[in-house]
């Protein structure tokens, strides 16, 4: 992530070739206000005793967006490390109903956010993106709720707590990525110290996907590592507009929601690069900012 703040349309142009290749074979076109955030909360420090303060609340849309795309959004990553191929967003070939490369060399790479060399191959060909889990209904007529997933053959990272959801209509509702305290100190033993520098939300309903990007970016907040306070971020959707179903051409209705897969990038080589500043959406944005900032110093200094 940048020290700094960037417009949702800079981080757009910066990703130019990528979203030229992957909108190609879109259905139809995702706005990045169809998935916002609405607040931003922050713990007290990284202990399993920490509490939650809020640091913003306003409406910032996503960073971008890709889709709507034909079919599931799978196949789902298997070692899921980042690594080239192992899953969609890393630049997999989609399974089932689509098909095709949908992200070749990776969802959302720009220069700011680049390719790496997870696997140690010697090569800088990895996109970074780690699927956490799927937000979904259990079975027929039953409860909603999210499924973890392994990273790395490690299953005591994520748990099921991470994210909710609700749905008030056909595209329509709230969401809720909702990590606990420690988990950067314990994505470290297999990830390192950087933590996760961007986050991404799959909203799979009828039978097509799109997919929203979001960034710390966006709220002027400096690169995470493990010693810094985890976030949790609240927001709205309504993808009524871009997931359509029924009628002749596919398109009179808004689609039910089928699932949400949460995917985060490891930051192992982020690029630091200064951008143009520009106004918050609210003050409290700003008093989140300031907070961040003092507990960064304040852990540095320590």
């Amino acid at each position: 992530m940048n020290k700094t703040l960037s417009t949702a349309s800079k981080l757009v142009l910066a990703g130019g070739l990528l979203c030229v290749s992957a909108q190609a074979s879109a259905l139809r076109s995702c706005n990045t206000a169809d998935v916002k955030i609405t607040s931003v909360s922050m713990f007290s420090d990284t202990t399993s005793s920490a509490t939650l303060q809020t640091i913003y609340s306003g409406s910032q849309g996503a960073a971008d967006c890709a889709g709507a795309f034909a079919g599931n959004d799978a196949f789902y990553p298997t070692t899921n490390l980042g690594y080239a191929g192992d899953g969609l967003l890393n630049g997999g070939t989609q399974n089932g109903s689509g098909g095709g490369t949908l992200f070749p060399g990776g969802a959302f790479i720009t220069p700011q956010y680049p390719l790496q060399d997870l696997d140690k191959d010697g090569k800088a060909t990895d996109p970074g993106w780690i699927m956490l889990g799927k937000y979904q209904e259990l079975s027929k007529d039953g409860p909603w709720a999210f499924v973890p997933n392994t990273i790395g053959g490690h299953s005591d990272i994520v748990t099921s707590s991470f994210f909710t959801a609700t749905i008030s209509t056909a595209g329509k509702g709230t969401w809720a990525f909702t990590p606990d305290a420690t988990v950067a100190q314990r994505t470290s033993t297999i990830l390192g110290r950087n933590y996760f520098d961007q986050f991404a939300l799959v909203f799979k309903a009828g039978d097509s996907f799109s997919v929203y990007d979001f960034t710390p970016d966006l709220f002027h907040m400096p690169p995470p590592d493990v010693d810094d306070p985890v976030m949790n971020w609240f927001g709205t959707y309504d993808v009524s507009g871009t997931l359509r179903a029924g009628g002749k051409d596919g398109l009179k209705n808004p689609a039910g929601l089928s699932h949400i897969s949460l995917w985060v990038r490891d930051p192992a080589a982020t690029v630091q690069t200064t951008t143009t500043q520009v106004p918050e959406p609210s003050t409290l944005a700003l008093l989140g900012v300031s907070a961040a900032a003092l507990i960064r110093t304040r852990r540095k200094t320590a």
